[in-house]
């Protein structure tokens, strides 16, 4: 019997491959989603560790004294920004996180999604793969890819596109100011309105309650916040939390 053997980019090609795929047929089989975020992330993942042994092939092992298991999706972008001319900007680091968020909650956790949420995040995600692809390997995702596959793929991408726009004409329709939209926890869009008590996404539909921080005066959801103790009817975030028990702690 002949060897199979795929190179880290064949491997990731592969897998993205099958992400796409996947998310083609979860349009009749939504639990398909589940595969398509998954194999979408792992191809993710081997790009980065391709970048890495281009510096160094040591470089994609988590103990480079001990060479067994390869890096974490995170240790991979930390390694690639310390060592490499590759720059993450905070918009990436999002989608990493938001990448290895939604794998854990796949493989190790009850994974429950809503239509437009998922292909809200594969869109995002993919975008970033793209990018990927573009900048450091001077490739596109419709060479990789069959025309076919590319094609439909192409009309859930145009999906995701055509929520935000929707979303977009809301904001203008209805007079909301920028800075009363914030990023959904649901969809991961910076669509989520809170002027007036609104309260929603308007890209997936998502619903929550908002509070604002007393000490800094933003806005965040409302489980966010804190008081300074049990029967405190104050509402600090994080930060300005721990600067009050500081101030505390200085003077008392």
């Amino acid at each position: 019997m002949s060897e199979v053997k795929l190179s880290l980019l064949e491997n990731a090609e592969n897998f993205l491959i099958h992400s796409l795929s996947q998310a083609i047929t979860a349009e009749k089989n939504p639990q398909n989603w589940k595969y398509a975020i998954l194999h979408l992330v792992q191809s993710i993942e081997l790009l980065l560790k391709e970048l890495l042994k281009r510096e160094h092939e040591i470089l994609i092992y988590k103990n480079i004294d001990n060479p067994k298991e390869t890096v974490s999706l995170e240790i991979a972008v930390t390694r690639l920004q310390n060592i490499s001319k590759l720059k993450f900007n905070v918009e990436d680091l999002e989608k990493i996180s938001l990448a290895s968020t939604y794998r854990n909650q796949i493989v190790h956790y009850e994974f429950s999604f809503r239509e437009k949420e998922i292909k809200s995040i594969f869109a995002k995600l993919l975008g970033f793969l793209q990018s990927i692809l573009s900048s450091q390997f001077k490739k596109n995702i419709k060479d990789v890819v069959n025309v076919e596959i590319w094609k439909e793929a192409v009309q859930i991408i145009e999906y995701a596109k055509e929520l935000q726009t929707r979303a977009q004409e809301r904001y203008e329709k209805e007079g909301i100011k920028n800075e009363m939209i914030m990023g959904c926890r649901k969809c991961h869009q910076k669509s989520f309105v809170f002027q007036n008590g609104i309260n929603t996404c308007y890209v997936c539909g998502d619903s929550d309650y908002i509070g604002q921080c007393e000490g800094c005066d933003k806005y965040f959801y409302l489980d966010e916040l804190q008081g300074t103790h049990e029967y405190d009817d104050h509402q600090f975030c994080s930060k300005c939390l721990q600067s009050t028990y500081d101030y505390y702690r200085h003077y008392y």
